[in-house]
């Protein structure tokens, strides 16, 4: 189901789901009508309320979106972010000219990792795409891995296979359907990322792409230490270069003081570049799998504040 009808649909449902999405509400909320109206010219949210809506999305276990089956929960909930490394080089936002997709991680209450890829310390969030500002593009999502899958080897904008590894081709052409399935297949291989498949979740999968993610999700919750140390992945179609005012941005973010140069810089040059002023976020990643992610508006550590 095209995913503007969807939203369409989510809006009428939103009102008598509050148990089903996260309380941030496309409509029907004076907060969010105000916070979309002022992105594109003065900024995003508050920074407190920017930690306050993460905090609730990353809480929010919901299975769909406005109980529409056809609406993954990836559409509503949880925090869709890419680690990036500071460089004055090139724009955050700007994906690599040489990539074939754009890799993001997902953290939620039941998709818990301890680590960013690469030991980067920080990078940005995008907003679900139902509560994205009306003037901001809606990234078109491919694949979803349990575990980190070493997208830029892999064919298929990184949702295929790794040359020679027919294992890590997409999970459901490998009839690996459930989280049971994808765990067999996930402990035949001691050498993981590449050998593993990923779950197709784009929207022409409808109500295919809601179950898909839902059984993902699972599987990474039954990936045990390994899953943990490892962040999952999305995969997401590569944008133009220099879009960062249509781009979905809601923050940036560091995960400690290694960090915090790196997403000052990008919290002024997003602004010098788009005039968007966007907040600064601490994110603390759980470090056991019974701890919680904590998102931080902290003034202090702000580059500027308007």
């Amino acid at each position: 189901m095209n995913r503007i009808i969807v939203w369409l649909m989510a809006l009428v449902l939103v009102g008598c789901a509050t148990q089903e999405v996260a309380p941030v509400k496309v409509q029907g909320s004076d907060e969010q009508v105000i916070e979309s109206s002022a992105v594109g010219t003065l900024g995003a949210a508050s920074g407190p309320v920017t930690a306050q809506y993460l905090t609730e999305r990353y809480h929010n276990k919901v299975n769909m979106c406005g109980n529409n089956p056809s609406a993954p929960a990836f559409l509503c909930s949880g925090v869709l972010l890419r680690a990036t490394q500071h460089s004055t080089q090139f724009h955050f936002w700007n994906p690599n000219p040489a990539a074939t997709g754009v890799s993001f991680s997902y953290l939620r209450a039941d998709a818990k990792f301890n680590k960013l890829v690469f030991g980067y310390n920080n990078g940005f969030i995008f907003y679900p795409i139902f509560f994205a500002p009306v003037d901001k593009m809606d990234p078109e999502i491919l694949c979803f891995f349990p575990v980190d899958g070493a997208t830029n080897s892999r064919d298929q904008q990184g949702c295929g296979q790794v040359s020679g590894l027919p294992s890590g081709r997409e999970c459901q052409s490998q009839g690996i359907n459930s989280a049971a399935q994808y765990i067999v297949h996930y402990n035949s291989y001691p050498n993981k990322y590449g050998y593993l498949c990923g779950f197709n979740v784009r929207d022409t999968l409808n109500q295919g792409a809601t179950t898909a993610f839902n059984e993902a999700i699972k599987a990474q919750g039954m990936g045990g230490t390994f899953a943990f140390n490892t962040q999952n992945e999305f995969r997401l179609a590569k944008w133009a270069q220099n879009m960062g005012k249509t781009l979905p941005v809601e923050a940036v973010f560091y995960i400690n003081d290694a960090g915090k140069a790196g997403a000052q810089y990008d919290q002024r040059d997003f602004k010098t570049q788009t005039g968007i002023w966007i907040p600064m976020i601490r994110i603390t990643f759980p470090q056991t799998t019974t701890a919680d992610a904590i998102f931080q508006f902290i003034p202090a550590d702000q580059a500027i504040s308007s």
